[in-house]
C-alpha cells in the first residue's frame, strides 16, 4: 500500500514509472477530481480497497519521461495476447493472497492446510506459465519488459525451485495415501487399505451389465462449492492419526509459506490493476461507440491543445443522472490562446464542455488515453477547478466571499504548466461588479502564465478581452430555443437565445408592447 504523502523511489521492477524516479503519491484526492466527475469514474473502475491505485489517480504527472513510459505499457495492453496474459498474473497473484488470508479465518486446521498447499501449487504453476507467455509475447514497453524480466528471473531462482519442488513432493505423498472409510451403527471409521479390491472396482463390474453403448453418458453437473463440514473435518483427522508423518510434513510446509508472494509481485500486480481497470471500461466505452485515444504529449505548457470528438467520460459511463446527450466536441486553442471564453445558452452543455476538456487533460496527466479520436496537448500537469458551491452552514461568509476564499487556493497552486476550468465566476454579485473582478484575476492569470478555460455569461467580459478564444454553444437554427450541444469558435451572439426563449413563451419586447398599457 502506499502511505500518505510519501515519497516513492521507483526500484525494479515497475509499471508506473522508469528506475530511479521519485513521485510524491497523494492520499488525498485533489479537489478537481469532484468538479470533473472523474471522482465517479474512479469509483466505478477502481476496487476501493486498492490503496495504491486510488493513489496513482490522485497524482497528476508532468514529467513526460514518466508519461512516455505510461503509453508505451498501455500500447502494449492494448493488445489483447499482451493484457490477457498480464491479465492471468494479477489474478493469479491477487487469488493467492486472498486464498492465504481466508485460510486463516477456516475453523478447521487440516483442510485449510489442505487448501493452501493446493493454493501454492496453482501459484507456482501459474507464475511459471506467466513467465513463458510473457517472454514468448515479447512486449515493447520498458514497463513490461521489466515485469517478464523479473517474472523469467523469479521463475528460476533456488527459492522458487524450492517452493515448487517442495510443494509438488507434499501434495504427492498426500495425494497418494490409500485408506478405507467407512459407516457403521452411525460410527465413521478410517482404517488402512485392506487387501481386497476396491468398492468401486466392484461396483463398475456389476453395473456394466447395463451399458447400452460405448459413448460416454451426460456429463454429472459440477457439485456446489461449499465450506467442510464438521463430520467431514473429523474424518481428515482420522486420516492424520493414520498417517501421522506425511500429515505432519504437509503442516510443517504449509507453516513455513504462509506468504509467498514476493513484495515485489505484489506491487507490480497492484500497478498493473491500473491500467487494467481503466482499459476495462474504456473497451466497454468503445463497444458503445465512444472513441479513445493516446494522446500525443508536447514538452511545452504553451504548445497548442487540439483534440477532435471528446466526449465527456462520466457521462458516457452513465454515473451521474443526467438529461444531457453524449455529444462529441472537437476543440483547438493556439499557442498564443491562453484564456479561451466559454458562452451560450443555459442548458446548452458549456458545464459538460468544460468538464469534458478537464477530464482529458487529467487522463493525459495520467499515462492513460483519452475519451477522443485524436488528441495532441501541451504537457499540463495540474488541473485546478472553481465551480459554484452551495452555501456552508459552517461558516459565515457570504457566497461572494466564499467564491474569492476558494478563488484564491486555485490561484495559489496555479503555475505555468497548469489549466484553470472556471465556471460562473463571480455570479454572486452583480454583471458589473463581476466584469470588474474578472478583469483583476485575468491580470493574475497572465502573470501566471496558465492557461483558463472560463464558462461565463459575462459577454461583455469576452469581448473586453481581444487576445482570447471564445467559444460558443450551438443552438439549432430553425429552432433558436433548442441547444444541439456543439461549441464553435465566433464572438458571443449577445442573448440572441434569451431573445427567442423569450418570444417563444410571449416575453418579447413586442409581446410585452402588447399587453402592457
Amino acid at each position: 500500500m502506499a502511505p500518505p504523502e510519501t515519497v516513492g523511489v521507483s526500484q525494479a521492477p515497475s509499471v508506473l514509472a522508469p528506475v530511479g524516479v521519485g513521485t510524491m503519491w497523494r492520499a488525498q484526492p485533489p479537489p478537481c477530481l469532484a468538479d470533473l466527475h472523474l471522482d465517479d469514474v474512479i469509483e466505478a473502475v477502481t476496487d476501493a480497497s486498492n490503496e495504491l491505485q486510488r493513489s496513482v489517480w490522485n497524482t497528476p504527472c508532468d514529467d513526460l519521461t514518466v508519461l512516455d513510459f505510461r503509453q508505451a505499457v498501455v500500447a502494449d495492453l492494448l493488445r489483447p495476447d499482451l493484457r490477457d496474459a498480464v491479465q492471468a498474473f494479477v489474478d493469479a497473484v491477487s487469488r493467492e493472497r486472498r486464498t492465504a488470508e481466508s485460510s486463516r479465518l477456516l475453523a478447521f486446521r487440516l483442510p485449510a492446510d489442505l487448501g493452501r498447499a493446493e493454493s501454492i501449487a496453482r501459484f507456482a504453476d501459474e507464475m511459471s506459465t506467466a513467465a513463458e507467455r510473457l517472454a514468448v509475447l515479447d512486449p515493447g514497453s520498458a514497463g513490461l519488459k521489466q515485469l517478464a524480466t523479473h517474472l523469467v528471473a523469479y521463475t528460476v531462482s533456488d527459492d522458487f525451485r524450492q517452493l515448487a519442488e517442495g510443494i509438488d513432493s507434499v501434495l504427492a505423498e498426500v495425494h497418494g495415501l490409500e485408506f478405507e472409510l467407512g459407516i457403521q451403527g452411525g460410527t465413521v471409521w478410517v482404517g488402512p487399505r485392506p487387501d481386497r479390491g476396491l468398492w468401486v472396482d466392484a461396483i463398475r463390474e456389476t453395473f456394466a451389465r447395463f451399458r447400452t453403448g460405448t459413448s460416454p453418458g451426460p456429463a454429472l453437473p459440477q457439485p456446489p462449492k461449499r465450506f467442510m463440514n464438521r463430520v467431514e473435518a473429523h474424518v481428515l483427522d482420522l486420516v492424520a492419526q493414520l498417517f501421522p508423518d506425511p500429515v505432519q510434513r504437509l503442516r510443517d510446509f504449509v507453516a513455513a509459506h504462509q506468504d509467498v508472494v514476493p513484495v515485489a509481485l505484489w506491487q507490480l500486480a497492484e500497478e498493473l490493476r491500473f491500467y487494467l481497470d481503466y482499459l476495462r471500461m474504456m473497451r466497454s466505452l468503445e463497444r458503445a461507440g465512444v472513441r479513445f485515444t493516446v494522446p500525443h504529449l508536447q514538452d511545452d505548457a504553451d504548445g497548442p491543445f487540439r483534440v477532435t470528438d471528446m466526449v465527456d467520460v462520466a457521462l458516457a459511463l452513465g454515473v451521474r443522472s443526467s438529461t444531457a446527450p453524449l455529444v462529441a466536441n472537437d476543440l483547438v486553442i493556439a499557442p498564443s490562446e491562453k484564456v479561451v471564453f466559454i458562452t451560450g445558452p443555459n442548458q446548452g452543455g458549456k458545464t459538460t464542455f468544460a468538464r469534458t476538456v478537464g477530464q482529458v487533460a487529467y487522463l493525459a496527466s495520467l499515462g492513460l488515453p483519452v475519451p477522443a479520436s485524436s488528441a495532441t496537448l501541451p504537457l499540463l500537469g495540474t488541473v485546478l477547478t472553481h465551480f459554484p458551491r452551495p452555501d456552508d452552514p459552517e461558516h459565515d461568509r457570504g457566497g461572494l466571499a466564499d467564491e474569492m476564499v476558494r478563488l484564491r487556493a486555485v490561484v495559489d497552486a496555479a503555475g505555468p504548466n497548469a489549466l484553470l476550468i472556471l465556471n460562473e465566476l463571480f455570479s454572486a454579485t452583480s454583471a458589473e461588479d463581476a466584469v470588474g473582478l474578472s478583469a483583476l484575476i485575468l491580470d493574475r492569470f497572465e502573470a501566471l502564465g496558465c492557461r483558463v478555460l472560463w464558462v461565463t455569461f459575462l459577454e461583455d467580459l469576452v469581448t473586453s478581452v481581444p487576445s482570447a478564444l471564445s467559444l460558443v454553444g450551438q443552438v439549432d437554427p430553425d429552432e433558436p430555443t433548442r441547444p444541439t450541444f456543439r461549441f464553435r469558435a465566433q464572438p458571443p451572439v449577445n442573448r440572441s437565445h434569451a431573445v427567442a426563449l423569450a418570444a417563444r413563451h410571449g416575453l418579447s419586447s413586442a409581446d410585452l408592447d402588447l399587453r402592457l398599457p
